[in-house]
């Protein structure tokens, strides 16, 4: 039964944002780091992460009745009901927020809302669906974790802070592709207008091309 739940919040999603926030947090901190904080922004951030993730769940059903790769989630199967799963996500974000705002601090907090208000409603409930743009529109969330852990320390967003926002969203874009590219046939089922169905595999790779050194060269 945990089980359902835990994947409903999509693990390997969580691990990749708790890894990037951990990045932001060590940098900032350059050696000197205050346990607790750490732990409060861990936590608070992958609470937060997991609440947009079962969101998506719920918003993706129809989707995910026709990927191959996301046929067995729960919501697929009514295993677990949307009801059930809103308040679950609504848990989780609570819980996340409240210790982000009292734990940690308004920009950390801030960069929480945004990533969440991007994933949720620009990306899953618009974008996604109708956009080629969708992946440049999702990069916002995914850059949003390592400045939360950067502006846990720092309590300011800076110049570096901006430098790692853009980083982490330039590298969205090949990361997404490469992954759109090999799970081509599902995505195009599912008629998601990602770069290589709406365009082609050929420019997708071109454009990766591109936006690798950029992302690196902003690291």
């Amino acid at each position: 039964m945990l089980k359902k739940y835990l994947f409903l919040t999509k693990p390997g999603i969580l691990f990749g944002n708790f890894v990037t926030t951990l990045g932001g947090f060590f940098l900032a901190a350059q050696g000197s780091i205050d346990i607790l904080l750490l732990l409060l922004t861990l936590i608070g951030t992958t609470l937060v992460v997991a609440s947009g993730c079962v969101v998506n769940n719920v918003i993706d059903q129809d989707i995910d009745t026709k990927m191959q790769r996301t046929q067995n989630r729960a919501l697929v199967k009514k295993t677990i009901s949307p009801t059930v799963a809103l308040i679950y996500a609504f848990v989780l974000g609570i819980i996340g927020f409240s210790i982000l705002w009292f734990g940690v601090n308004g920009y950390a907090f801030l960069f929480a809302v945004i990533g969440f208000v991007v994933y949720v409603g620009f990306y899953s409930l618009w974008t996604k669906r109708t956009s080629i743009h969708q992946t440049v529109i999702g990069s916002i969330s995914g850059a949003s974790p390592p400045v939360i852990g950067y502006t846990a320390v720092t309590h300011q967003f800076d110049v570096a802070a901006l430098l790692l926002f853009l980083a982490y969203g330039l590298w969205q874009m090949p990361h997404s592709w490469a992954i759109a590219i090999y799970r081509f046939d599902d995505y195009k089922n599912a008629g998601i207008p990602i770069l290589p169905v709406a365009r082609s595999i050929y420019r997708t790779k071109i454009e990766c091309v591109i936006y690798i050194p950029v992302s690196y060269t902003h690291l």
